[in-house]
């Protein structure tokens, strides 16, 4: 008895590349993200002022994201903060920006902030890593995403986020 086995060979049409980018293999309709990983480091560039307040602002806000942030180099594979020291904020206190796929967020810190007393440092610190973890102003005095560093009544915002930032701040 002969076994006789048949082989399905199917046929496929490959499309040249239409582009350098999809020849490369790269897809440009979404940003890149990051693998997920609590993990965050934060690279600190502005000085010993700026110490105590920058780590009691990353304590603070990785109890609402959810992340474990950590100052030191950043590493590759993980989200990264960088802090630097700036004129170029705008004329505000801090500036925060974001690379596309949140990979890597700058918070530049005024240098006239370092002049300012440690709670109005650590407000806005507190503000800046809310904004490069997802958060938006928002427009009443509730929490530190009220868009200045005074409420105006002249006092601080409230150290805390509110339900709606906890929600992006967990998510980011």
């Amino acid at each position: 008895m002969a076994i006789t086995q048949v082989l399905s060979v199917a046929a496929v049409t490959l499309a040249a590349p239409s582009t350098p980018a999809a020849a490369a293999g790269f897809d440009w309709t979404s940003p890149p993200r990051q693998p997920r990983s609590s993990v965050v480091y934060v690279e600190e560039h502005v000085g010993a002022r700026f110490d105590s307040a920058l780590r009691s602002s990353i304590t603070f806000v990785d109890r609402y994201t959810g992340s474990d942030m950590r100052l030191g180099r950043c590493r590759t594979g993980y989200r990264c903060i960088r802090v630097v020291e700036s004129n170029a904020t705008r004329g505000h206190g801090g500036w925060t920006t974001s690379t596309a796929g949140r990979a890597t967020s700058e918070i530049r810190l005024s240098a006239t902030l370092a002049r300012k007393n440690w709670n109005t440092r650590r407000s806005i610190i507190d503000h800046e890593l809310g904004h490069a973890n997802g958060a938006r102003h928002n427009p009443k005095c509730t929490s530190r995403m009220w868009p200045d560093y005074r409420c105006r009544n002249g006092r601080l915002p409230a150290r805390t986020f509110t339900r709606a930032e906890r929600a992006v701040l967990a998510t980011w």
